[in-house]
């Protein structure tokens, strides 16, 4: 009994690789007091998109009327479009002062680049 349970332990960790979901980190840099307002309308658009945030930081300036929130969430290539809309809906709100996207694919991308013309 104990050679099954075992086996089917092991057999368990045997599940073929897959690929890494490519990482995006979205930053809002918005007026203070709409920060709020702002997430929970991105964590709603970000549904409706199928994508899932996995970890949220957000940064209060004490010397400025600012505040921002950095998204990181998981972005499969087909949801790139989308994503790219979003941004550009989010850039025009009046509340929001900056807004920046970035994509782990394309950092590895630029950094091969970077070590191999290096």
């Amino acid at each position: 009994m104990r050679a099954i349970q075992t086996l089917q332990t092991f057999q368990a960790f045997q599940s073929p690789p897959t690929l890494p979901t490519p990482v995006s980190r979205l930053t809002i840099v918005c007026l203070a007091d709409a920060l709020g307002a702002l997430r929970k309308q991105m964590f709603i658009d970000l549904t409706a998109l199928g994508l899932r945030a996995t970890r949220v930081s957000i940064t209060r300036w004490s010397d400025r009327d600012e505040a921002s929130a950095t998204v990181t969430l998981d972005c499969p290539a087909a949801s790139r479009a989308s994503l790219t809309s979003l941004v550009m809906r989010l850039s025009g709100e009046r509340s929001v002062r900056r807004v920046f996207w970035s994509d782990d694919a394309a950092r590895h991308a630029s950094a091969g680049a970077r070590s191999t013309h290096g």
